[in-house]
């Protein structure tokens, strides 16, 4: 029986496999890196274990340090979670040497599927559809023969994928032979560096696929099961993050066609544990597998709350090596349920990921709703990992009613101190493509995350949360003055001059003047200069305003709260009409806190990885100065304009926080050129020179 388990892993699936774990009455042992030592998983376990570093390397990779680690605190069991070390057959067989419980398949299995060629060879081998495919010779650099052939009978485009890897990595669309060659080398080279194997395959590109998945448990005595489908088609740099269950694109027919297939994969490779296997839904309704995933997936709630099963709980009773229980053997679906994937990044930014301190992190208790969360208010989100947050799922009896749901949890969450992509996922989650049930991997091609990822608050809301902003951190300091805590929030013995806020945001500068009497009512109100009268202030406190907004001057006001959180110079606003972050501009800047024109900064924190320049250095707009690597992706700072490096602030390898200076460019200044009248030509003469 498993009495103590360690969990390989961090975060939002430490703490799920500790629920779990727990229910079950098994004790759990927490495994921290030194960015993590305070993280809320590790308070939640019974005991932690310190792995000293702070890159994935040094410690949730380091596969001899873990087993250590179970064995030094007395675990019988390991369970790995996802990602890390989940799907790698020599921690697995590291765990079962040093004789322990590996939650999981068997490690030949895991190795089996380690690679997508050999899984798809299985696979057809036992007569589940597949999409043809050109194996590419490692360090393959003549196409000219009979590989070109093979590829080009594939018909273009074609897909360039990595063997032994996902997540998007190792893959390139290629639309024409000329390019095959360099998208291969390309496309080795990466999967050589993430995954440390450079094979690579080819298979047709697939216009508009959906992406649909089967989950699948197996245990010891024989019994292997499917637990339906789940709809993954919404993907941003081929990385899920909407899932859902049911897929609204299967008939019954199909439903069952895809879960007998993913049972014959299960069975064929002697599956045992909770696993996933991928295909691809082609727009004639065909499917063809992709992978296996041999392990729990992220999206994995989304199957919990239409069975009514606890899949981390059946992984366990199964490397105890129980039965799956009746309730598995005759599981059915009700209703739907969407998963959304909250990260920390900004999708207007080419999903640049977002790290630094969670101020507030809240969500509004709603029946039907689950949030599962790596942190909580006060959290940290350091640089070293992967930039997922939160995943928050709806259930519900109808699919629109799963995504209405989930879009007004979104919306209403209190998310402040760093960058998400939660204005995406609220718009996703309501466009009418969504909604229709339309949807495949191509979405967010076809819909610009820049536009769907933008604030959803509104320029003119914006200026009604800077008013908000000025009064509340008004009130704050009356509050904070004991002696004129009594007065109103604005008052002032000299009634004519009106007190003044200034601040910035995204749309530029915002100023607030307003004054109070001494009865508490607003006299004055005016924003960028203009009074406005149809704007008035029902209450205010610290941390709330409620501003009454008519349509026309002296018309009827609809009340709108507004909630209020000041850090330092920066006010959190959080409404009916969007959220703004707005700094406060101080009317007389400290003398040298201004930057140097032509001043770049890190844009996160993360680790210098290159430097490009050197003082004296010419360069073009757009040229790369300094490579910063956060969050498993590399990020460029470009030069903005032609110019001149003055001076260079960073080195390879430093450690840097966000806003540090890295580099100064002086641009060069183009001189401007008088008209020169046009000439003519004069005519060639013997004695004039041709």
């Amino acid at each position: 029986m498993i009495g103590k388990l360690l969990i390989a892993n961090r975060g939002e699936i430490a703490r799920r496999v500790i629920r779990s774990a727990h229910a079950l009455g098994i004790t759990c042992v927490a495994v921290c890196s030194d960015p993590d030592a305070q993280a809320p998983y590790v308070a939640e376990a019974d005991e932690f274990v310190a792995l000293p570093g702070a890159t994935p390397a040094q410690t949730y990779l380091n596969g001899a340090l873990l087993v250590e680690a179970a064995r030094a605190s007395g675990a019988d069991a390991v369970h790995p979670g996802y990602g890390f070390l989940s799907e790698d057959a020599g921690f697995a067989r590291a765990c079962v040497a040093a004789g322990l419980v590996f939650v999981g398949p068997p490690p030949d299995v895991i190795e089996a599927m380690g690679s997508k060629l050999a899984a798809k060879a299985a696979v057809a081998a036992a007569g589940v559809p597949v999409l043809p495919t050109v194996e590419i010779p490692t360090g393959s650099g003549d196409l000219a023969g009979p590989v070109l052939k093979a590829v080009s009978a594939l018909g273009w485009p074609v897909l360039v994928k990595a063997s032994a890897g996902g997540g998007g990595r190792g893959m390139r669309v290629v639309e024409e032979d000329a390019a095959l060659a360099d998208a291969l080398a390309s496309a080795q080279r990466e999967a050589t560096s993430a995954f440390g194997d450079g094979t690579v395959f080819v298979e047709p590109y697939v216009p508009r696929p959906r992406h649909i998945e089967v989950q699948i448990l197996g245990d010891t005595h024989g019994h292997v099961v499917h637990l339906f489908e789940r709809e993954c088609s919404i993907q941003r740099r081929h990385q899920k993050i909407i899932e859902e269950s049911p897929s609204p694109a299967l008939t019954k027919a199909q439903r069952d066609e895809l879960g007998a297939a993913a049972v014959t994969v299960a069975r064929t490779i002697g599956y045992v544990n909770a696993g996933t296997v991928e295909f691809l839904l082609l727009p004639h309704g065909r499917f063809a597998f992709l992978e296996v995933n041999t392990r729990l997936q992220v999206e994995h709630p989304v199957t919990e709350l239409v069975t009514g099963l606890d899949l981390v709980r059946l992984q366990l009773l199964v490397a105890d090596g129980g039965e799956l229980p009746p309730e598995v053997l005759d599981a059915t679906v009700s209703g739907h349920a969407i998963e959304a994937r909250l990260y920390a990044e900004d999708a207007t930014r080419d999903y640049q990921p977002s790290a630094g301190h969670l101020r507030r992190f809240r969500f509004p208790v709603t029946a039907g709703v689950r949030i599962d969360s790596g942190v909580e208010d006060g959290s940290e989100v350091p640089v070293h990992y992967d930039p997922m947050l939160a995943k928050v799922i709806a259930h519900a009896p109808t699919r629109t009613e799963a995504a209405r749901a989930l879009a007004g949890v979104l919306e209403r969450a209190r998310l402040h101190g760093v960058t998400t992509n939660r204005d995406l996922l609220v718009r996703i989650l309501r466009h009418p493509e969504f909604l229709a049930g339309d949807i495949d991997t191509g979405f967010l091609v076809r819909h610009d995350p820049t536009v769907l990822g933008a604030p959803r608050a509104a320029p003119s809301a914006r200026r009604l949360h800077a008013v908000a902003a000025a009064l509340a951190a008004q009130a704050r300091r009356r509050a904070q003055a004991h002696v004129l805590a009594p007065m109103p929030s604005g008052w002032r013995n000299n009634p004519s001059t009106p007190q003044s806020a200034v601040f910035a945001g995204p749309d530029g500068r915002v100023d607030v003047d307003y004054r109070f009497d001494r009865a508490g009512r607003c006299m004055h109100l005016a924003i960028d200069g203009e009074v406005r009268h149809d704007i008035s202030v029902l209450s205010c406190t610290p941390d709330a305003v409620v501003l009454g907004v008519a349509r026309t001057t002296g018309g009827a006001g609809v009340a709108r709260r507004y909630e209020v959180e000041i850090s330092g110079i920066v006010a959190f606003v959080d409404g009916p009409d969007g959220n703004s972050v707005l700094s406060e501009i101080g009317r007389f800047p400290l003398p040298g806190s201004q930057l140097a024109a032509g001043a770049l900064v890190a844009p996160l924190p993360g680790t210098v990885v290159k430097v490009a320049v050197a003082a004296g250095d010419p360069v073009t707009a757009g040229d790369t100065l300094v490579a910063i690597e956060a969050m498993k992706m590399e990020h460029e700072v470009r030069a903005p304009t032609d110019g001149v490096v003055t001076e260079v602030h960073v080195a390879a390898g430093e450690q840097v926080e966000a806003g540090r200076l890295l580099v100064v460019v002086d641009a060069l200044d183009v001189p401007d050129v008088p008209d020169v009248p046009d000439v003519p030509d004069v005519p060639a003469t013997p004695d004039t020179p041709s």
